[in-house]
């Protein structure tokens, strides 16, 4: 595995650290699992090759980087292949080092940071659970208080991250994954499921949104490439 050690050189933070050459990212970055990746990998100095495969497109392809069909999945210059975003970002942190590290490896910052992830993936995932529900059934088949019943759990869950005071960050005085993990699960709720996020309704998750998509990693995996207008839907 070819790994560079690179002094650090200002706030550049690609010729700063170490890193892996060659790895390839599968996902489209309308997937915010795949997109906090991609921004992970981009503020720790990662080079990658991005393939943006989707299941529904792609079944096969993604299978044989992750056996269960989903993404993103990452595979590694010497053709190993990680999977689930979690465990991905698990990987990129250990090898960046604890001193660049999106998740601190130490206590009190380690576990705030990691209260507000796991609330941002709960509310993606119950947002994610209303989308199939709509998308996968025929019109007459969807169940509306299931549809109902997974909204609300992602609106406390969005309510909740709303209350907290960003200073300018979430959880630590650097970004940190939560801030990624927030703004990717709040951009996809505004793409797939805009009511739940009318204007002016989080104003401070509204604020966090903007300053990181401003910053050249986010804004370099907004999902507004074709693949990324695609929709899930019944197969064919």
């Amino acid at each position: 595995m070819l790994i560079w050690d690179i002094p650090a050189a200002g706030t550049d933070l690609r010729r700063s650290i170490r890193y892996i050459a060659a790895m390839i990212l599968i996902g489209r970055y309308r997937s915010p699992f795949t997109r906090r990746v991609a921004i992970a990998m981009r503020l720790l100095g990662f080079e990658y090759e991005h393939r943006p495969r989707t299941t529904w497109r792609n079944l096969q392809e993604v299978r044989a980087a992750n056996p269960v069909g989903r993404v993103p999945a990452l595979i590694l210059e010497g053709g190993e292949a990680l999977f689930d975003s979690s465990a991905i970002l698990d990987y990129l942190d250990q090898i960046a080092g604890p001193a660049r590290a999106l998740v601190p490896p130490r206590e009190p910052e380690r576990h705030r940071v990691l209260r507000v992830m796991a609330c941002a993936l709960g509310a993606l995932e119950k947002v994610v659970a209303a989308l199939y529900e709509q998308t996968m059934h025929p019109a007459e088949k969807v169940h509306q208080p299931w549809v109902a019943h997974n909204e609300s759990q992602a609106l406390s869950a969005l309510g909740w991250l709303a209350g907290i005071a960003p200073s300018p960050w979430l959880a630590a005085e650097r970004l940190t994954q939560a801030d990624i993990t927030t703004v990717v699960m709040y951009d996809f709720t505004r793409i797939v499921n805009p009511k739940l996020i009318p204007d002016g309704r989080y104003p401070s998750l509204d604020r966090l949104a903007a300053r990181c998509n401003e910053l050249p990693a986010f804004a370099a995996t907004r999902p507004v490439g074709e693949v990324d207008q695609a929709n899930p839907a019944l197969p064919a």
